[in-house]
């Protein structure tokens, strides 16, 4: 279990100090898979201005392998190791450009390694969702069924739409809403990175809100929760309880599928009267 809670402070006037954000990770490889083939990865950078002020970027990303392939777990981890590529060589701006410049490499990097190998060709493959946020804008990118969740105001949303049969017939209206949850394409992948040589990601943009809390998961925790369920996770006040109680509600429906969560927490966005401390970040556990 991790957390990465970022304070900054300047003098008595307030400034600029961009975001800061509280998060949690957990990851169990459930209770019927021989291997976890989920990876997640967070980071962030924080650029100082002037002595007062600062700009601060984060990243949060899920990749999950295809279950029950043997290069799913190599290809969760080649596609974070591309985006971590893409976002240490990023130096803020466009985020949408960047984040799409990152899973296509993802994408065709892990498309190459597997025709070299005729046992992984056309099964290592992975999903892969990303959040970048860059002061006040989260950016998106979303290949397969990962979900990234958010809670404003007493109100849970969900950010993606799964790249799946079942999806991909709701929007078509060929089914419902209530056919699409038990519906036995709900699983069945129509995108994915490395599938194909060329990928379609979905890329979105919106401005965060202080207070907001987010939850980005593989469909190993999403598929055994209610809507519910995660919503009192994420109103939780101590982060580490909320991961817990996620995990505890998915390994008790059965958890047949590897199981990953990242929940992070708009702590202060924008101007904040502070100490006499200077914007340098200072990192700590709690």
């Amino acid at each position: 279990m991790e957390e990465n809670a970022i304070t900054a402070q300047t003098d008595k006037t307030p400034h600029l100090i961009g975001v800061i954000v509280t998060w949690r990770a957990i990851t169990h490889q459930g209770l019927t898979r021989s291997q976890n083939e989920d990876a997640h990865w967070v980071t962030h950078v924080i650029n100082g201005k002037t002595d007062t002020e600062s700009s601060s970027r984060y990243i949060f990303a899920v990749a999950d392998g295809l279950g029950g392939h043997r290069g799913g777990a190599i290809a969760s981890r080649m596609a974070l190791k591309a985006i971590k590529e893409e976002f240490h060589a990023w130096h803020g701006g466009q985020a949408d450009s960047m984040v799409n410049r990152a899973m296509q490499k993802a994408n065709q990097k892990i498309f190459c390694v597997a025709q070299t190998d005729p046992e992984l060709f056309q099964k290592m493959q992975t999903t892969l969702t990303i959040a970048v946020l860059e002061n006040d804008l989260l950016t998106l990118g979303h290949v397969g069924d990962c979900r990234l969740y958010r809670m404003r105001d007493g109100h849970i949303y969900q950010l993606t739409r799964d790249h799946t049969m079942a999806s991909d017939m709701l929007q078509l209206h060929m089914i419902s809403s209530g056919q699409a949850s038990n519906h036995p394409g709900r699983h069945q992948l129509t995108r994915s990175v490395g599938g194909d040589p060329f990928m379609n990601a979905d890329i979105t943009r919106q401005p965060v809100k202080q207070g907001d809390t987010y939850l980005l998961c593989s469909d190993g925790l999403w598929s055994e929760l209610t809507e519910e369920e995660i919503r009192s996770a994420l109103e939780e006040t101590d982060m580490s309880r909320g991961c817990e109680k996620l995990v505890r509600l998915a390994l008790s429906g059965g958890a047949p599928d590897n199981i990953t969560g990242i929940m992070f927490h708009i702590e202060v966005l924008g101007q904040q009267a502070a100490n006499p401390f200077s914007w340098r970040t200072l990192l700590g556990k709690r």
